[in-house]
């Protein structure tokens, strides 16, 4: 079987031979199995269970336009550091006409809540220009995290989302993740975390 393929089609970017081993420990780790990169009998039995349609379908789902919710059901999602922040994340996705849970679920992967060291030192919680050669060092700083959100918001949409922007490549996590992160299992992961942050809303 060309595993390749397989896990491209549920949403990883598989770029290089190297990233197979990650992007199967990743598989595994969702899937309630031991995560050791693998494929034995019981991986090979959860890849015959899954695919694009009841794995992670968010990730393929557009992040435009914006889905209306209020500021109170936006806060009720927030944790660890962005508590306090569903206001500025509800407005500015609005502003800019794209899903707020994508834009939670970003921030969230990229800084672990607003836990990361960038995070707490620069106040940039989506890795912004966080250069793998010197992520620290190359990180954008903000004064506060809403105007990170503020500004990423707008960055992301120009560049990411609309059709003209210098890294559109669809406007989906998978896409997005084809030039954002180098990461091969970054677009799923986020799409992970839109899909819990909607069944919390769905309670």
């Amino acid at each position: 079987m060309a595993y390749e393929h397989y896990f491209n089609t549920l949403g990883y970017k598989v770029a290089i031979p190297e990233h197979l081993h990650l992007i199967v420990e990743d598989f595994q780790r969702h899937t309630g199995l031991i995560a050791d990169g693998i494929i034995g009998i019981r991986t090979r039995a959860k890849i015959n269970k899954y695919n694009k349609l009841n794995y992670c379908p968010e990730v393929f789902e557009p992040i435009k336009p914006y889905i209306p919710y209020s500021d109170k059901q936006i806060e009720s999602l927030m944790q660890n550091e962005f508590i306090g922040l569903g206001s500025a994340f509800n407005y500015y996705a609005k502003l800019n006409d794209f899903d707020a849970l994508h834009s939670i679920g970003h921030g969230a992967l990229e800084s672990g809540w607003g836990t990361s060291a960038i995070a707490k030192r620069k106040n940039n919680i989506y890795g912004w220009t966080a250069y793998d050669s010197s992520p620290m060092a190359s990180a954008k700083g903000f004064k506060d995290k809403a105007e990170c959100i503020e500004y990423w918001s707008y960055e992301f949409n120009r560049t990411y989302l609309e059709p003209d922007g210098d890294w559109y490549s669809g406007n989906n996590e998978y896409c997005v993740n084809i030039n954002y992160a180098s990461s091969p299992v970054a677009g799923v992961n986020k799409a992970f975390i839109v899909q819990q942050l909607r069944e919390k809303l769905n309670e």
